[in-house]
């Protein structure tokens, strides 16, 4: 493909759709806190606390979400099953752009204990991943925006209910839409060679965001008590 040809061009509505959504991102990510692993203890910080202190990430890329026209148009129903089946995936950009894409060095110290070192690798990987996105953050911020209306890569845990959507259609047609706008931009931002590098790390860590994020809930469920969830962690970790 021509990063030249005309279809990929973005038109001045484009442009001003993808200005919002950058706005509408800026203005959740500065309520995140930066600073709670300083209050972090190894001998008494379980992974229960890090759980519920999730809910403000949770909170406020589901708010995110809430500012996107075309998520507010899907069914109520279909909109909490498309959050329960990414947003576990997609929190680690959230996570990225809030640490400004420096990986806290305690995280490694407290993941380790509470699941295991193997496990903080593969996780830190996945995240410096990103790091190829240092000098485009906005591609992150579009990207989330794209991702959260994904239906062919994402999937309930096994434990759960098969995934069954009543506005398949209309999904479909804003995965569509906002691929294409992620895709365009990329192609003005970045060049189609560079596009295409950024498309594929997007789809494969999303992918291994999915099988990590798996292994970590058999940990959560034979490690802590459901009970002691709070209620948006519970729905969002598919605990209830």
């Amino acid at each position: 493909m021509n990063s030249s040809d005309s279809s990929l061009h973005l038109t001045s509505h484009e442009w001003l759709l993808i200005n919002r959504i950058i706005k509408a991102y800026d203005a959740q990510i500065i309520q995140c806190d930066k600073d709670r692993f300083t209050h972090y203890s190894l001998s008494h910080t379980k992974l229960i606390d890090f759980l519920n202190d999730e809910h403000d990430m949770y909170r406020t890329l589901i708010q995110f979400y809430k500012q996107i026209e075309e998520f507010q148009q899907i069914n109520v129903e279909d909109r909490i099953l498309l959050v329960k089946c990414n947003l576990t995936h997609l929190i680690h950009i959230h996570h990225v752009l809030r640490d400004n894409f420096i990986e806290n060095p305690k995280i490694g110290l407290h993941m380790s204990q509470w699941i295991s070192p193997s496990f903080h690798s593969q996780m830190s990987q996945a995240r410096h991943c990103y790091d190829y996105f240092i000098k485009y953050p906005s591609v992150l911020k579009l990207a989330l925006s794209s991702l959260i209306f994904t239906i062919n890569l994402s999937r309930l845990s096994p434990k759960q209910s098969p995934l069954t959507l009543t506005d398949y259609k209309l999904i479909v047609q804003h995965q569509y839409y906002y691929i294409t706008l992620l895709w365009k931009y990329l192609n003005a931002t970045c060049g189609e060679k560079d596009a295409i590098k950024a498309v594929e790390i997007l789809v494969f860590q999303y992918l291994r965001y999915q099988l990590l994020m798996e292994h970590m809930g058999d940990v959560i469920i034979h490690d802590t008590n459901p009970t002691e969830h709070n209620p948006l962690t519970k729905s969002v970790l598919c605990l209830m």
